[in-house]
């Protein structure tokens, strides 16, 4: 008979484990491990007191959190699955396996604290020399709530459900169980009829508030807002907007929104991306979302950053398609000081209407003098009364100021960076991660999930790029500290 090893799987085993043995040095998780041990905790310790059963280590709970956002681990359950079954997760929990409900509830306990744990992952990759502050690229992406867009309703479609609804548990209240339908069906139908009503009657109170009586909400998760996305479906989403650093992709600063990008938001972006990594930035690459005239203003006069940063009409203009051609806008040339204005026959044009604002800038409507003489009024214009008439605002010479650098060769070359920059991190969170759908309800869960997505991503960046002179730096002062 041939001669084998003893093989029997209902044989006792018994094994000495050490998590700190089970990985590789350069490993993600040992990343994860040396990042958090560096980071100052005492916010989130100051929700625990010393009374009642221990808790689980909030490093060990941070860890664990960090390592499942980089490996595209966001669900609880699968979270405590790695925690189970994983040597990675072994070595970073000690060999504890929190259940679900409590990673949940420590992950949405700790919301507060979040963007300070960000802020020192940013400064942490920025003394790796991660951060070279020259390009900071702004976008945003539209990902879809984790609710169904049937669920959406307005004040009228809300009522007619509730009464609907409310109807069906006057018949189950009547309802006699017989062969067909026993009493556990019968309640069990009442109790799903009850959840329902209770949702309605949430969402109708919502809509109540509202002056519109269009105005719709959803019933699944109220914070969400219907937006259209690029592939053309409405659904409703939250608008995750990213800034980034140009030499590693770097995100130094996010936001959850409920609309699209708007220019509001641009400013707002740059200064938390400046705050986090401790120093302003050279240039600021966005695209056209962030841009109207009383923001370019603020770029050319009141920003030390270079901005480059498109307006709507822009790539209309040199496209040279534009619907009149030669007659467009862009062809009428105003004066200096805004005050007059010559159409491309080189005819001067009058001053029909002046508006002043409150913040100082003007809007002027000018209206052609000899259109009815001009042998080109039908390629021109198509008003009733034969006159071209065309817009000026003051602040237009900060426009085209931005223009001008856009059309230059750098202005061109620093521009196109920006997808390169800034896309990638989008395509890594929806290709690699899976993350299509969030996974929480709620604009502040929404927020939460998005900062721990990209946090988890500059410490992964730290893994790829960074792991040796990391490892070298955490041991040089492991050294000092025990000296």
């Amino acid at each position: 008979m041939p001669n084998f090893r003893n093989y029997d799987q209902s044989q006792t085993v018994y094994r000495q484990l050490v998590p700190a043995q089970l990985l590789e040095d350069n490993h993600p998780a040992r990343i994860v491990d040396i990042v958090v041990e560096r980071l100052n905790l005492d916010h989130v310790y100051a929700w625990y007191k010393n009374e009642g059963k221990p808790a689980y280590h909030p490093k060990m709970m941070l860890k664990v959190l960090f390592y499942s956002y980089l490996i595209g681990y966001m669900s609880c359950r699968k979270m405590e699955e790695g925690l189970q079954v994983r040597a990675d997760y072994v070595f970073l929990s000690g060999d504890q396996v929190p259940d679900f409900r409590t990673l949940n509830t420590f992950r949405t306990r700790h919301m507060a604290e979040l963007p300070g744990l960000f802020t020192q992952i940013v400064m942490l990759c920025a003394a790796l020399g991660m951060v070279d502050f020259k390009n900071l690229a702004i976008d945003g992406q539209k990902i879809p709530a984790n609710a169904s867009f049937r669920n959406n309703m307005d004040r009228a479609r809300a009522k007619k459900q509730l009464e609907r609804i409310r109807k069906g548990m006057t018949k189950l209240l009547v309802e006699e169980p017989n062969d067909s339908l026993s009493q556990e069906t019968i309640n069990e139908r009442k109790r799903r009829l009850e959840r329902k009503e209770a949702r309605l009657e949430r969402t109708l109170a919502i809509l109540e508030t509202f002056d519109d009586e269009t105005a719709s909400v959803n019933m699944v998760d109220a914070d969400a807002k219907i937006m259209s996305h690029k592939d053309r479906r409405i659904l409703p989403s939250y608008n995750q907007q990213s800034a980034v650093d140009g030499e590693y992709g770097v995100t130094c600063a996010v936001s959850t929104t409920q609309a699209g990008d708007i220019p509001g938001d641009l400013f707002r972006l740059v200064d938390t991306a400046t705050a986090s990594a401790g120093k302003s930035f050279e240039s600021v690459l966005a695209d056209s979302g962030f841009s109207d005239y009383e923001t370019v203003r603020a770029m050319e006069e009141d920003r030390e950053e270079t901005f480059h940063v498109p307006d709507k009409r822009q790539e209309v203009v040199d496209s040279k398609k534009t619907a009149r051609g030669e007659y467009d806008k862009s062809k009428f040339k105003a004066g200096e000081d805004g005050t007059t204005m010559t159409c491309p026959q080189e005819k001067a044009m009058r001053i029909l209407r002046e508006e002043r604002f409150d913040d100082g800038h003007v809007e002027r409507i000018f209206a052609g003098e000899g259109c009815a003489e001009c042998p080109v009024r039908s390629a021109c214009t198509k008003s009733k009364d034969g006159k071209r008439r065309v817009s000026y605002d003051s602040r237009e010479p900060f426009r085209d100021v931005m223009r001008a650098r856009l059309r230059s060769p750098a202005g061109r070359e620093a521009y196109r960076r920006r997808q390169g920059i800034v896309e990638p991190n989008h395509g890594h969170d929806q290709k690699n991660l899976g993350w299509r759908q969030h996974h929480l309800r709620g604009l502040p869960k929404a927020t939460l999930e998005f900062q721990l997505l990209r946090l988890a991503g500059n410490i992964g960046k730290i893994a790829r790029y960074k792991a040796q002179e990391f490892l070298a730096m955490a041991k040089g002062l492991l050294c000092y500290a025990e000296a």
